[in-house]
């Protein structure tokens, strides 16, 4: 069975279907409407459009409809085919956050579950989850990662000086100013 990638699917669809026209055409739907998989820009209402496209499904010929996964607020564990991130170990040993599947949750081991990551099956705890993060998600976590990393080094070299709120709010002001304006420290070779 192929794989749904269902974060590409439309914010109104509900589920994935199969329908059979002049082959195998993969839709997504909801009751009063569908999209071509490719081509989620243009959507149909069911059995109009006649003579303006060759895709003028009913609904009866809807076939093989695969539910949208419910979607995880982060609590407990995700549903089963849900996109989410895990904590897996990676190549070196080290556990860290892989984009996966949820393949099934444990039977035997209560609050894990089975998750696929590229060709291989692992298991993984229900803390060990989290929704995939959006860019701009990223994006602030690795500005909040360079202004904690320079505040640090600031505050070993100043600690004598570092006595007063003042000084360590003018400090976090002038790293947050220092990181979004572009200013990182670079590797000397």
């Amino acid at each position: 069975m192929r794989h749904i990638d269902w974060s590409k699917a439309p914010e109104w669809a509900e589920g994935h279907a199969l329908v059979a026209h002049h082959g195998i055409t993969e839709a997504w739907i909801n009751p009063e409407q569908y999209a071509l998989v490719g081509a989620e820009d243009r959507t149909y209402a069911y059995g109009s459009d006649a003579g303006k496209s060759m895709y003028n499904f009913t609904r009866g010929q809807i076939q093989y409809i695969t539910p949208r996964p419910d979607r995880w607020d982060g609590a407990g564990l995700p549903p089963v085919g849900s996109e989410v991130e895990a904590k897996i170990l990676d190549g070196n040993g080290n556990l860290a956050w892989r984009k996966c599947r949820i393949v099934h949750h444990h039977p035997r081991n209560r609050g894990s579950a089975a998750v696929a990551h590229g060709n291989e099956e692992l298991l993984a705890w229900a803390d060990g989850f989290r929704p995939i993060r959006t860019p701009e998600q990223i994006a602030a976590d690795e500005r909040l990662h360079s202004i904690r990393n320079a505040i640090t080094a600031i505050n070993k070299s100043v600690e004598a000086y570092n006595e007063s709120l003042v000084c360590s709010a003018a400090i976090r002001a002038t790293v947050e100013a220092m990181v979004d304006a572009g200013y990182r420290k670079q590797a000397t070779p």
